[in-house]
């Protein structure tokens, strides 16, 4: 509830206004703050704060943080190219492309750093603490989806947002394998959220529009959804940590 206080305000004032606006991103990670804080005082804090930091872990999980997210992107693309008719597709910008480190950097310090210390750092330990990474997964991607009302019907039209919860269902399954195989490393979730947004967003999607995005979203929901729920199936990793 503070998560949504902290995050929902911009938008409930534009609407007052008779406007719009997205969420504060930085809602939940305030939210953890303040709750850390006050459940199990310094010593939770210092904990939850000490997630973000947390980067000693295998070489592979850079490499899952990195890779996964511009893979997913271009393989829908790509899947998607391979029916779209001329004109249907625009070409690669290469002002986009000068723009992606900068916006990388952007995503990482405002969305990523915002989001995922409440979501992975924080709800997701807390749930796992009595339900299976599944259960708890699709609890906090329930919560997530709901978390990005402000943004449907403007950053995602009405016809993409089904394909984007699906999508956002994956990736929560994915972040959770990424979590737990890091130790509870919220670094790694933040780097695989701002790549899969710089990438996404800053160079696949603007591509295509009309009918197309809307196939493309699919596409793109689906593969993450097999992707997340598999490896997550999969995972043997413990949380004894």
């Amino acid at each position: 509830m503070l998560a949504f206080a902290l995050s929902w305000y911009p938008w409930i004032i534009a609407l007052m206004r008779g406007r719009t606006s997205g969420p504060n991103p930085l809602g939940p990670f305030i939210a953890g703050i303040i709750i850390a804080a006050s459940v199990s005082g310094r010593s939770g804090l210092h904990e939850f704060l000490s997630r973000l930091i947390r980067w000693r872990v295998a070489v592979r999980w850079y490499v899952v943080g990195f890779a996964t997210p511009v893979l997913t992107c271009f393989l829908a693309a790509a899947i998607i190219g391979c029916f779209a008719r001329v004109g249907q597709v625009s070409g690669f910008s290469i002002e986009k492309l000068r723009e992606l480190p900068e916006r990388f950097l952007f995503i990482l310090l405002f969305v990523g750093l915002g989001e995922e210390p409440g979501w992975r750092g924080f709800a997701l330990p807390q749930l796992q603490t009595k339900y299976s990474p599944l259960m708890a997964s699709l609890i906090l991607a329930s919560v997530w989806a709901v978390w990005h009302l402000p943004l449907f019907g403007n950053e995602f039209p009405l016809p993409i947002v089904p394909a984007f919860v699906l999508s956002l269902l994956g990736g929560t399954f994915m972040l959770t394998w990424v979590f737990n195989g890091t130790k509870g490393s919220v670094l790694l979730p933040m780097l695989f959220h701002a790549t899969l947004n710089t990438v996404g967003a800053g160079l696949i999607f603007p591509l295509f529009s009309g009918a197309t995005l809307v196939a493309l979203w699919w596409i793109y929901g689906f593969l993450w959804l097999l992707a997340g729920l598999g490896t997550l199936l999969l995972s043997t990793e413990d949380r004894s940590w």
